[in-house]
């Protein structure tokens, strides 16, 4: 499956129109799937423009963003994708 970073602003922009839910509220839906959570987490460390939006929520977030860094990669804080 191609997952573009387009597609997924478009998944978030729908999934907030469709449940009338703030953009972190479609993350939490979102990365609730485990298909979804596995593509974000291969591109977080693949494509710099996904890796610069998971850096932008670990700094905008600190302790409490969904993403951790180790070394010189991000991963998921959690096994379920959530804060």
């Amino acid at each position: 499956m191609e997952f573009e970073n387009s597609d997924f602003i478009a998944l978030v922009k729908r999934t907030r129109e469709k449940f009338g839910c703030s953009i972190q509220e479609a993350h939490d839906l979102i990365f609730a799937d485990d298909e979804m959570r596995r593509l974000v987490a291969l591109r977080i460390n693949r494509n710099p423009a996904c890796r610069k939006m998971a850096s932008r929520d670990l700094y905008a977030h600190g302790p409490d963003s969904r993403f951790v860094r180790e070394g010189e990669s991000l991963r998921f804080k959690r096994g379920d994708g959530q804060r």
